[in-house]
């Protein structure tokens, strides 16, 4: 049951960071980076394809580390830098 919900909740994040690109009060970056953080932790294939993801586009790259000192972002964040760090 744990694994459709998330999938469900990765799909709103991915959904409020598309609405976040065309409204100006909401950060969609966050919400990408949510989702991001949801489908590294939860599937082992999630976690190869942020990981892969981060070593193709330097700008993702520089999203998840700008959201880790945000103050919306998850407590985990840190840890999920480390587990999808492409340099490591």
């Amino acid at each position: 049951m744990r694994q459709p919900l998330m999938a469900l909740a990765i799909m709103a994040c991915l959904a409020m960071s598309v609405v976040g690109g065309f409204i100006p009060i909401l950060q969609g970056w966050i919400f990408f980076v949510i989702a991001l953080y949801l489908l590294a932790t939860e599937f082992e294939t999630g976690r190869k394809w942020v990981t892969s993801a981060r070593r193709r586009w330097p700008t993702l790259d520089k999203w998840i580390v700008k959201a880790r000192d945000h103050k919306w972002a998850p407590r985990h964040l840190k840890e999920f830098e480390d587990m999808t760090d492409p340099t490591k």
